[in-house]
């Protein structure tokens, strides 16, 4: 790690927030991320298309390939490589550094929406998971499929590789995390975060785990969504995320928005290097230290926010937006 960035991870500060960027794109943005490299952010929307911005000059380039909404993007390591999941099933693979980057391979990789898309640490391997319940391994080379994973019983809404092996977790719509084995693809264990999944009458499922993540140190696992579902058609929950220890799976305190309360679901969380934890919420973007269950501090933005990533600079966060916005703050002390 250069000493620069070194300097950056120490100086991050969430209460010195400074919006830096401000792009605007026609339609419902859903989903996030920053090329390892840092030069650029693509987000993925409701128009089918994906959008790459060029951050040091705001150009922006639409990628086309996908037949229905985009809700997952992920890179390769090297960022020479984009992957898309969209709700057309297609997992499609992009070479994001040409002037207009055209799908260079195409995958029917569920029957319906693709709900979950992960890349490993060493970028070999790619995971999805979709509406026909499957989770499903890929080569990050070729893209031929390596494993199948049968065991959901319900919709999986989000996976992650276990940092720095093939091994997968899976959460799926009712609150179970499946700890899948990377050699073999065998289940592992089971983790349970039951108490996100709620039900609007007895009819349809409500809340369920929304996206994984492991903290800087791979010692913690956390599961976020929603909770204390009061009025579930009326959209009146919490957000929440539930951590577990990830050696014995214990569950460990909740983090939550205490002392100001609001309707929410918590839509990605990230951890900083320092150990804060960063979440979007609603309109909110939130910070917990490690120790502490409330969060410590909360940046309102103007818009809704459904996903956000980290430049890989280590202050400046990324947000995509409902009213089609891509924002990025500063969080550094001068």
């Amino acid at each position: 790690m250069s000493p620069t960035i070194q300097a950056a991870i120490v100086r991050f500060d969430p209460k010195a927030a400074k919006s830096i960027h401000d792009w605007q794109h026609s339609s419902m943005l859903l989903c996030c991320r920053v090329d390892p490299k840092g030069k650029y952010v693509m987000a993925g929307g409701i128009d089918h298309t994906i959008q790459r911005w060029e951050i040091a000059t705001g150009t922006k380039t639409a990628l086309v390939g996908h037949d229905n909404w985009v809700r997952m993007l992920g890179f390769s390591p090297d960022g020479a490589t984009l992957y898309s999941g969209g709700y057309d099933g297609r997992l499609i693979f992009w070479e994001v550094g040409v002037q207009t980057p055209k799908p260079s391979r195409t995958i029917q990789a569920h029957q319906g929406w693709v709900r979950g898309l992960a890349v490993s640490t060493d970028g070999k391997r790619l995971a999805t998971c979709g509406n026909d319940k499957m989770v499903r391994i890929w080569s990050g080379v070729d893209g031929q499929m390596i494993q199948e994973m049968k065991g959901h019983p319900n919709i999986p809404y989000c996976l992650q590789f276990v940092p720095g092996s093939h091994d997968l977790v899976s959460g799926d719509i009712v609150g179970n995390i499946h700890h899948w084995h990377g050699a073999d693809g065998r289940l592992v264990r089971k983790l349970d975060a039951t108490e996100i999944h709620n039900m609007i009458g007895d009819i349809a499922p409500f809340g369920g785990i929304i996206n994984l993540v492991f903290s800087s140190d791979a010692k913690v696992l956390v599961a976020t969504g929603l909770h204390k579902t009061t009025n579930a058609p009326g959209g009146e929950r919490r957000p929440v995320a539930i951590p577990f220890d990830w050696v014995s799976g214990k569950k460990l305190p909740k983090k939550e928005s205490i002392k100001k309360e609001f309707n929410g679901t918590l839509w990605r969380a990230l951890f900083h290097p320092n150990g804060i934890m960063v979440g979007v919420m609603e309109k909110q973007i939130g910070f917990w230290k490690p120790e502490e269950n409330d969060a410590f501090h909360l940046l309102i933005t103007p818009s809704e926010i459904y996903d956000c990533d980290l430049h890989p600079n280590q202050v400046d966060l990324y947000t995509a937006h409902h009213d089609g916005h891509v924002r990025c703050h500063q969080f550094m002390a001068i």
